[in-house]
């Protein structure tokens, strides 16, 4: 049960969110016009204002399409419900190393009153949670995303929930990388740094959070806030879910156009080629793999080249020097938005695209036998 006063309780998840952002600035409420405005006000309604989303607000259309990409995907009940998301994307958050992503999923679980599951995501313990469904769904997430991993053998979804499925994570695999940068860690931790402490922080946080979960988000209500665009070839796996399909087509597009004149077309092009026969195999602990890979490129490209594949392949190498690079002397929030959300998209977009694979191989094999 909430405590806390609506205006109170979500002034302080933003105050405490932001407290931890670096690198960029988010646009004040207060000071939030046109686009930006309409974003956060929708945000309210159906969500709560935090910094994983507040940090692109310096570029609009970014915020514009991972809070729609978000919504639809992860937070509007369907074919899988909201909560079995958030446990899913909880467990995707502690494998990619985002803290705030992590404790604000755990605490959303809470929300949704599957408090055991939550608690057992924070210790890493899916294969204890009792629900044998929930379990064999998360313990696939834990699959196909822990770099090395055998992949799995099945897929625990049908035709109709897969699209979903692939769509919330490859929603949080972005929000993850993003906020992994922005965010620097969570704000829940020391003085909460002992783990008995910090799981009855985050259940407290998942009664003010209660209060998100009690009436079912209309669906499609975001997409008026991005122009109609074309689903891309690789994210055919989208298709068969017009509203999923519309939205992902929204975000490419809008990523896509900010990469505009900040991201090179030679390091977009070679990105893509190293990550398209990537198939998540765990990288050295040394970054000459990174100096090797973008061999070829030189100067600004070959620098956010080397981000953007830190970004997607072993974000944990990413240091101050890497980043400062690409803020440059100026340290244009802007710029810097574009190309880390471009580098972020992207690695989402072939996580994704490999796990649609991956997933339509084992329903094949499936109705073969």
């Amino acid at each position: 049960m909430a405590l806390l006063p609506k205006t109170l309780r979500f002034w302080l998840f933003d105050t405490l969110s932001l407290r931890t952002v670096r690198y960029v600035e988010a646009v004040p409420r207060h000071k939030a016009r046109g686009l930006v405005a309409e974003v956060y006000d929708m945000i309210t309604d159906d969500f709560f204002i935090n910094g994983s989303l507040t940090s692109r607000s310096k570029v609009p259309l970014l915020l514009a399409a991972i809070w729609s990409a978000g919504r639809e995907t992860a937070l509007v009940d369907d074919h899988l419900d909201r909560t079995t998301k958030e446990a899913m994307t909880a467990t995707l958050s502690s494998i990619n190393d985002c803290p705030y992503c992590g404790d604000m999923l755990v605490s959303l679980v809470h929300a949704g009153d599957r408090h055991d599951d939550a608690r057992q995501i924070l210790s890493e313990r899916e294969d204890q949670i009792t629900d044998p469904l929930l379990r064999e769904r998360l313990l696939w997430v834990r699959a196909v995303a822990t770099p090395g991993a055998e992949p799995p053998t099945s897929v625990p979804f049908n035709d109709d929930e897969l699209p979903e499925a692939i769509g919330a994570l490859m929603a949080l695999s972005d929000i993850n990388r993003f906020s992994h940068i922005v965010m620097d860690g969570s704000p829940v931790k020391a003085p909460w740094s002992l783990d008995a402490i910090k799981a009855a922080a985050l259940w407290l946080f998942g009664g003010e959070l209660r209060a998100t979960h009690t009436s079912p988000l209309q669906p499609g209500r975001s997409l008026t806030l991005l122009p109609p665009a074309e689903l891309p070839a690789d994210m055919h796996w989208a298709a068969s879910h017009p509203r999923i399909a519309r939205t992902l087509a929204q975000w490419a597009a809008a990523v896509e156009q900010q990469a505009q004149g900040v991201v090179p077309a030679e390091t977009q092009q070679l990105v893509h080629a190293r990550l398209k026969g990537w198939q998540n195999e765990a990288m050295p602990i040394s970054r000459y793999w990174v100096e090797a890979e973008t061999e070829g490129l030189e100067g600004e490209a070959r620098d956010i080249g080397r981000f953007a594949l830190l970004v997607a392949k072993a974000s944990y190498q990413l240091d101050d020097e890497i980043i400062e690079t690409i803020l440059g002397d100026k340290r244009d929030d802007e710029r810097f938005i574009r190309i880390l959300a471009w580098s972020t998209f992207t690695a989402a977009r072939h996580f994704a695209n490999r796990i649609a694979g991956l997933s339509t191989t084992q329903a094949t094999a499936r109705q073969v036998a």
